[in-house]
């Protein structure tokens, strides 16, 4: 079924690098017509085509020096459906209000796409839901309005890890004494300013996300945090209102949802749309078959093809994303090697993904990595980390990255090698995944996390965190390793004065051992290295099951399913809104007088006001003209 008319309307913030842009593009891909080959036999002309239609994507910021191959222009493949609007609108006050900048620009960014394609069959917005309403109430859009829910942004604040309450420093605890309490008095004051400021912000997000007609979320992690911090959205609510019920409905018997119920469940509108991935290692199989590799696990010198087989680790360069755990991982590998103690040479770590010069976070917490990682080098006499900028790490190959012999005494330790590599095209992440040993994710209670499914469909076994959606994707031991993680444990380092897994503050590896965290990590990472065909296994397990639940065209029936159905909801949300609750014309000019009054009257109470002030002469303003009119008094 080709549906040329079908024409979808993506609304998303910044084009960047990152799982929400990557699962934005395979959402507009799975939109356009599929250029997979259809496998079905001669004879079997029953089955339909899949669905297709037009997009169009709507953002306010698209750096071609950042953001993915797709979307760059000029020849990225979805260049041509991109529009930027908006980029005007400043992503921060002097003071802050980074989130309400950002909501503004997301109303502007609606304002427009709405403008532009008013007869959209579907909208889909993410990341934030502010023009959900505009859409819904404002334009009163025959459209559905679809919102993508990555993560409540409720639970995004600076001071939690992705909604899990971080450390804190008791705002100003440690400050001197005398002159620092009245520090600590304007620190509270202004904590408690903040505090109302995300309460309202908080507050807009459930009201604005509770007008979409169908919320979808990337796993069943994510459904549940929506439902504990948004339970409104889950409750029970009535269809239709009285009048509506008993009109008859131009739309078919088949298009309504739930109409033979009063009454339904809110939630049924939350659906869980996991991610899929549609890599050129995934068509192609373009990587170094994990059957080749002969791994020498008897201390013995490897060879270099193996021993360069990289330990991995694909994330932005943000706090959140826990890097700084892995490098202390790392630091216990390698304190092993130096003790003999590890079965087999010691891979080098490469530390890759995106970064934007102009994100503050990005440069600082690279700066952090570095210097913690120039530490960890320094105590076992290798040479310091490097950083490769992006115009050289798209240009050149993995094995002259990678190939960096040290004259080490321990030959355990002679490819032991950081080395960090910022805003890796596509093709360089294809590379990396296909000369990786292992692929080490990091994040806690991360949302998704689509890197894992990236390293499993290249036959990588993949070692994450025991949280979040990598439950739902990686299975321990069969695909990878999950790691416990234990913020109590983290807490107490901190206090110790070895600062918390997720930043990049630097100790000693001896306080890493005290860590079951760190040490878990280690361990998993050690057990992939010093075991080769345990690690085949899991790399054919990880492709098999991408192949079976994330693959691209189960994910393009999921989302073609949840698209028709969003448009069917959006009918009947329009419908009722302009014929079945009585929003005819009649009603629309009793509306508009009523809004009018309401002008007219802030109008006169202003005047009074001035007027009793002293600020205004009497008769002077719309008082004094209504008096003159009523009066008859000619005092003007």
């Amino acid at each position: 079924m080709t549906m040329t008319s079908f024409h979808v309307v993506f609304i998303h913030l910044d084009l960047g690098i990152g799982g929400a842009e990557s699962l934005v593009l395979n959402l507009a891909k799975a939109t356009l017509p599929s250029d997979t080959p259809n496998d079905h036999d001669a004879d079997d002309t029953a089955e339909s085509p899949p669905p297709s239609g037009r997009i169009s994507i709507y953002t306010t910021h698209c750096s071609p020096a950042h953001c993915f191959d797709e979307v760059r222009p000029p020849h990225g493949p979805l260049s041509p459906h991109v529009h930027v609007r908006g980029s005007w609108i400043p992503r921060r006050l002097p003071i802050g209000g980074t989130a309400l900048c950002s909501a503004l620009r997301m109303l502007y960014l609606t304002h427009c796409a709405a403008r532009e394609h008013p007869d959209a069959s579907v909208f889909v917005l993410d990341v934030l839901p502010t023009g959900v309403p505009y859409l819904v109430e404002w334009w009163n859009v025959s459209a559905g309005v679809l919102f993508y829910c990555h993560f409540p942004d409720k639970l995004l604040t600076r001071d939690t890890v992705n909604g899990e309450q971080g450390p804190s420093d008791a705002y100003g605890a440690g400050t001197a004494r005398g002159s620092a309490s009245l520090m600590r008095f304007f620190l509270i004051i202004l904590s408690q300013l903040k505090r109302c400021y995300r309460w309202a912000l908080d507050a807009m997000e459930e009201w604005t996300m509770s007008h979409s007609d169908l919320i979808v979320v990337n796993s069943n992690f994510t459904m549940g945090e929506v439902e504990k911090v948004f339970p409104s959205l889950f409750l029970r609510r009535k269809h239709g209102g009285d009048t509506a019920s008993k009109k008859e409905s131009p739309i078919k018997a088949d298009d309504s949802v739930d109409g033979n119920e009063q009454q339904t469940n809110q939630g049924d509108r939350v659906r869980v749309l996991y991610p899929a991935i549609e890599s050129s290692l995934s068509k192609d199989r373009k990587f170094i078959s994990n059957s080749q590799v002969t791994f020498k696990c008897d201390n013995a010198l490897v060879e270099s093809k193996d021993a360069t087989k990289s330990i991995l680790s694909l994330n932005r360069f943000e706090r959140k994303k826990n890097v700084a755990l892995l490098l202390r991982a790392y630091d216990l590998l390698l304190e092993r090697a130096s003790q003999a103690s590890l079965p087999c040479v010691l891979p080098p770590l490469m530390i890759a993904g995106g970064y934007d010069p102009l994100n503050v976070e990005n440069v600082e917490h690279l700066a952090e990595l570095r210097n913690m990682a120039d530490e960890i080098l320094r105590r076992y006499d290798l040479p310091l980390s490097t950083v490769v900028p992006p115009s050289s790490n798209n240009t050149e190959s993995q094995n002259g990255l990678a190939m960096k012999i040290t004259q080490h005494p321990n030959h355990l330790l002679q490819f032991a090698t950081i080395t960090f590599l910022p805003s890796v095209s596509n093709a360089k992440r294809n590379e990396l995944l296909s000369s990786a040993s292992t692929l080490c994710y990091t994040p806690h209670r991360e949302h998704f996390g689509i890197v894992p499914l990236e390293a499993m469909d290249a036959g990588v076994p993949v070692v994450a965190i025991r949280s979040g959606g990598p439950m739902e994707t990686v299975v321990d031991g069969v695909t990878g390793y999950l790691v416990d993680y234990s913020e109590a444990e983290s807490e107490e380092e901190t206090a110790d004065g070895g600062g918390a897994l997720n930043n990049g503050n630097s100790t000693t590896s001896k306080s890493y051992n005290k860590n079951k965290t760190v040490k878990g990590y280690a361990d998993a990472i050690a057990k992939i290295i010093s075991n080769p065909k345990d690690a085949i296994l899991m790399g054919r397990n990880g492709r098999k099951r991408v192949d079976e639940i994330f693959e691209m065209e189960i994910f393009r029936k999921q989302w073609w399913d949840l698209l028709l159905e969003a448009q069917k909801r959006g009918k009947k949300r329009c419908y009722i809104k302009t014929v079945g609750r009585g929003y005819c014309v009649s009603s629309t000019i009793v509306r508009s007088f009523c809004e009018l009054a309401a002008v007219v009257l802030l109008a006169v109470g202003l005047t009074w006001s001035m007027t009793k002030a002293g600020w205004l002469e009497e008769n002077k303003g719309i008082v004094g003209t209504i008096k003159v009119w009523l009066l008859g008094r000619d005092e003007l």
